[in-house]
């Protein structure tokens, strides 16, 4: 039944032997034809033009009633990914034809009890599209309980990384301009936040207390940098495992950075025996450590690492395997190979050789990285357990790259190759527009199915986003300026902690979260709405079987009628609405005026009863079911009987004169203004909705003029142009020029 279009039925005097109409039609046009003037004429059949217009809002309107069933359920018939795809509207197009010609075939052959009863099924799946999804509308609580963070730790220092899951560290620098020291505070979820899992002093530099604060992280060591010096520590315990000076002394005893360490060491990456500096001038230096000599480093290797400008900080710092490093710094992010040897080690040359860059990214003067992080992908094909435990896929991670203007990007990395093909864009990462800047990234798996999602933080709102569809299963306010957002899940509780940042101080904001601060996400099938819905379907269909009247078809077809708006509405961008509704309209076009077939399914629909249109009865005296019955050709007479004396039957009464539209006229520009509802940012959705559905009501104003007249008239063409005009203004109005931007392909 999705998709079935018709127009409203006034048909245009034409002869008999061009078009099979029925008798009663042709009378009926022919009374309309009568009156003297538009207005005359139009005040005549005013009631069944206003139950007409009334029965076209109702559906509308009961369409977006339930329209957040089927968006918590994700019932999109062709996915979420389908919405932007043309070939799904090609696919629609064509099962429209294929119905309506084995519509017209069967009634050809003769053989409507087939075409009776097989609509009769597909109409009880169609209408429990609708009384399914409006019983459960009774029931469910679409609106979450709100989410707050209420409680508060206040440290000092400033967060230079993530630790584990639910962890992050804290550098806080001592007051002495000269030999300063930093205190190293690990913080995570296992004692609420209240104080540091582990604590640790070091040297933090000779002369310069500014000097930041960097950290690269690895399963197994925790590596810091400060300039004037390097050291490794324990994750877990926070133990110092080896310290490294980034300088000497001269001749006068004078503190001087190492040969080629000039600016000191920002960043620095322990691997197995060696440790590798990088300078604030973008030069890497290997070099090699002594387990029986601690502190001793012996220069083995030097590269460039151009286009990091680490002197302006570090986003993300990261040893990937023994051989492979990400950095991700303001201006770049790259995948760098850490090789063993170079070509040069003497002063101011050995630096001229870059070093292997696996994978890059360069952004433009626009935008800059803003956040990083590695964790287990989404699209992982088994489980995250499974995956850990297979040799072939334990190396296999998503790194996770966000920038100011919004951008998020995702890398696939595979350890198993130490050359390009070890990482890869992840294409299904389509997050435009999710938000303006990028906060905080992070990998999580919240709901502990085995399977990571996304927690994305703009600084004012977080956002989970769940399994690989990505959808937004909740949006939380985090504190404004917020440069950290992250889930600390334990065995009995859930929190969203975000961490703000301020001069010399941490301000680290926590709130529990419970299952009812979740939107409803999945199909609902509770059982006492259920089966509401299918009691409401089982009669609906009993009174067409038995007693088909008017009332009970139309009662029958707005409910069909809303139930095939939202579901594609939900399905189709208004882009490809819009495409949908054009080609449609062209069609119909042609099937009332040049094939004329359109005429032949009306009238096969009409004499079946089937609320496949909606009747406007212009009197209380109308009957749909004595109207067809007085339709039926009568039966031949044989010559050799006596032939009746013709009967001369009285002219039926205005009264009992009615209008039809076909469904497909409501259901076409209620497509429209159900897809403005759900693929439009919900500030102006509504508003721009509304004034689709003001523009398909223009258009029916003016279809009416010409029903009115008694002229035939192909009702898609203008119901769908007025929709698509008034999506079109009120999309300028409210949205701007980006109102048909949303990424089609084929």
């Amino acid at each position: 039944m999705r998709g079935m279009v018709r127009r409203t039925m006034s048909d245009a005097a034409v002869n008999a032997d061009d078009r099979r109409v029925s008798q009663r039609f042709a009378e009926v046009e022919d009374e309309l034809r009568q009156g003297d003037s538009l207005s005359s004429l139009m005040a005549e059949q005013w009631r069944g033009m206003a139950g007409m217009a009334g029965m076209f809002v109702a559906t509308i309107a009961l369409a977006m009633y339930i329209r957040p069933y089927y968006d918590v359920g994700e019932l999109h018939a062709f996915g979420a990914s389908g919405a932007t795809q043309v070939r799904y509207v090609a696919i629609e197009l064509l099962a429209i034809f294929a119905f309506t010609a084995l519509i017209i075939f069967l009634a050809r052959w003769g053989k409507e009890y087939i075409i009776k009863y097989g609509m009769y099924f597909v109409l009880s799946l169609a209408l429990l599209y609708t009384t399914v999804p409006l019983a459960h509308m009774a029931v469910l609580d679409f609106e979450p309980e709100p989410f707050v963070m209420d409680q508060q730790t206040s440290v000092d220092g400033e967060v230079i990384g993530a630790w584990g899951d639910d962890g992050f560290l804290i550098a806080n620098v001592s007051a002495e301009e000269f030999n300063s020291t930093v205190n190293i505070t690990a913080w995570d979820s296992s004692n609420a936040y209240d104080e540091p899992v582990w604590t640790l002093s070091h040297p933090h530099s000779i002369s310069d207390r500014t000097s930041a604060v960097s950290v690269t992280t690895s399963p197994e060591l925790l590596t810091f940098a400060s300039g004037a010096y390097a050291w490794t520590v324990e994750p877990e315990t926070g133990a110092l495992v080896d310290s490294y000076q980034c300088y000497k002394f001269d001749e006068m005893g004078e503190a001087i950075p190492l040969d080629n360490m000039f600016g000191g060491c920002s960043i620095a990456i322990a691997t197995g025996d060696s440790v590798y500096l990088v300078n604030p001038y973008d030069e890497m230096i290997r070099y090699q450590t002594f387990d029986s000599n601690p502190g001793l480093l012996v220069q083995e290797a030097r590269w460039r690492v151009p286009g990091f400008i680490t002197g302006e900080g570090v986003v993300h710092s990261e040893l990937l395997s023994e051989d492979q490093w990400l950095l991700v710094t303001p201006a770049q992010a790259a995948g760098v190979l850490l090789e063993e040897m170079s070509q040069n080690l003497d002063l101011g040359l050995g630096g001229m050789n870059n070093a292997t860059y696996l994978y890059e990214q360069n952004l433009d003067n626009t935008s800059t990285f803003t956040a990083a992080d590695v964790g287990w992908s989404p699209y992982l094909e088994e489980n995250i357990s499974t995956t850990q435990s297979d040799p072939d896929t334990r190396n296999q991670r998503l790194v996770l790259l966000g920038e100011s203007d919004g951008t998020i990007t995702g890398v696939e990395w595979d350890g198993t190759y130490s050359n390009e093909s070890a990482f890869e864009i992840q294409d299904r990462i389509r997050l435009d527009g999710l938000v303006d800047t990028v906060a905080s990234v992070r990998l999580t798996d919240l709901d502990d199915s085995g399977f990571s999602d996304m927690l994305v933080s703009d600084g004012t709102e977080a956002y989970w986003l769940y399994t690989t569809s990505l959808v937004n299963r909740g949006t939380f306010p985090v504190p404004e300026g917020s440069s950290m957002a992250f889930f600390a899940v334990d065995a009995e509780t859930s929190h969203l902690v975000a961490i703000t940042v301020d001069s010399a101080s941490v301000t680290i904001d926590q709130g529990a979260l419970t299952e009812d601060m979740f939107p409803l996400y999945g199909i609902q099938l509770l059982l006492v709405p259920t089966l509401v819905g299918l009691a409401v379907t089982v009669l609906l269909l009993i009174l067409l079987f038995v007693h088909s009247e008017w009332y009970v078809v139309n009662t029958t077809g707005v409910l069909l009628g809303a139930g095939v708006s939202v579901m594609l509405g939900v399905t189709f961008v208004p882009v490809l609405a819009i495409l949908f509704m054009v080609l449609a309209a062209v069609y119909d076009f042609w099937a009332v005026y040049k094939s004329k077939h359109m005429l032949d399914l009306a009238d096969t629909m009409i004499g079946l009863r089937l609320p496949i249109l909606l009747v406007a009865p212009q009197g209380s005296d109308y009957s749909l079911i004595e109207e067809t019955q007085r339709s039926k050709p009568k039966p031949r007479v044989s010559e050799a009987q006596p032939t009746p004396a013709p009967v001369r039957s009285k002219p039926a009464k205005k009264g009992s004169e009615a209008m039809f539209m076909g469904l497909g006229d409501i259901i076409f520009p209620g497509m429209l203004v159900l897809s403005a509802m759900q693929w439009l940012d919900p500030s102006v959705a509504f508003e721009v909705a509304m004034c689709t559905l003001v523009g398909g009501l223009l258009g029916y104003l003016a279809l009416m003029t010409y029903v009115a007249r008694g002229k035939a008239q192909a009702g898609l063409p203008l119901l769908n142009g007025g929709a698509i005009l008034g999506y079109l203004v009120g999309g300028l109005l409210f949205v701007g020029s980006g109102i048909l931007s949303f990424n089609i392909s084929w």
